[in-house]
Parts: C-alpha cells; sequence; structure tokens
C-alpha cells in the first residue's frame, strides 16, 4: 500500500510542477506587468485562477492514479489525492512566508480548495462514467435531487463573492 500512496503522490507532484511551469510561462510571463499586479483582479486573473487550474490537474491525476480496488476507503483516496497539492501549499507557505500579507494566506488555501473540490469532482464524474460504460446502467449524478437552478444558484453565489473581493479592493 505504502507504494500505490507514493505513486499517487509522485504523479501529483509531477503534473503540478508541470502545469505549473506551463502556465506560468504562458500566462503570466506573457501578461504581467507591475501595474497589472497591482490591482486585485488581474492578480486574481493572472496569479489565483491559474492555481486553480494547476490544483485541479494535481488533484485530478493523483485521484485517477489511484487503482480501482483502493477507491473505496475514502481516507486512502483522500491522502492519495490531496498530499501533493497540500506539500506545495505547505511549500509556498515556508517560501513567501516573510514577504506575504493577507492575500498571500488566503488565496493559496482559497485556490487549493477550490481546486481540490473541482478536481475531487471531475475524478468522480468519470468514474461514474467509467462505471456507466462497462454497466450499461441510467446516468446518475448522486445529488440528491438538486437541479439545474441549484447549481446555477452556487456559482453566481460564488461569482459574486469574487466580485466584491474585486471590486472592494479587499486584496490590495
Amino acid at each position: 500500500m505504502p507504494f500505490v500512496l507514493a505513486r499517487c503522490w509522485a504523479v501529483g507532484a509531477v503534473v503540478h510542477v508541470v502545469s505549473g511551469y506551463v502556465i506560468s510561462r504562458g500566462l503570466v510571463d506573457l501578461l504581467a506587468t507591475d501595474e497589472r499586479l497591482d490591482a486585485f483582479g488581474w492578480r486574481l486573473g493572472l496569479q489565483h485562477v491559474p492555481a486553480v487550474l494547476t490544483a485541479v490537474l494535481t488533484v485530478l491525476a493523483a485521484a485517477r492514479s489511484l487503482p480501482e480496488e483502493r477507491r473505496t476507503s475514502r481516507s486512502l483516496y483522500l491522502a492519495a489525492s490531496l498530499i501533493a497539492p497540500l506539500a506545495a501549499l505547505g511549500y509556498g507557505y515556508a517560501v513567501q512566508w516573510p514577504v506575504s500579507g493577507i492575500e498571500g494566506v488566503l488565496m493559496p488555501a482559497v485556490t487549493l480548495a477550490t481546486g481540490a473540490a473541482v478536481g475531487l469532482s471531475l475524478d468522480r464524474l468519470m468514474e461514474d462514467t467509467d462505471a456507466e460504460s462497462a454497466q450499461a446502467a441510467p446516468y446518475f449524478w448522486r445529488d440528491g435531487g438538486a437541479g439545474a437552478p441549484a447549481y446555477i444558484g452556487g456559482i453566481g453565489v460564488a461569482v459574486g463573492v469574487v466580485a466584491a473581493l474585486a471590486g472592494t479592493g479587499v486584496g490590495g
């Protein structure tokens, strides 16, 4: 079992490093200027949203590398999926701690939580799709009856919080 976890963590670490490098070189280096990085909206778009994408890819890759027979253990599944991004978060805090303000402390945790939730959700959706194709069972979201208005409302609340943060300048 330790080798299974180590493989998941290694996959997650490799995906995190590669995706972080590609995103930072492809997006941040092209668009970031000192004036843009002074505004929270630009930092949100150039640093924090790409960090969410990196976390999603990291969690998804680590979760998908866990063998099917080990996925029934929830604690093993979460440990395999979340240790690599949590280690990256800890490393980021250790490196930037002397110069980080409130945004430097809160936003990495928020991006990790968001990316982990999306990555784990995508993994479960992919698992449901795989199970459907193998068993030809009807599609089932396991959402307890939530419909499109509930999902759109949740997205609207998230967009409203981000807009309020960007509009009030709390990040600055």
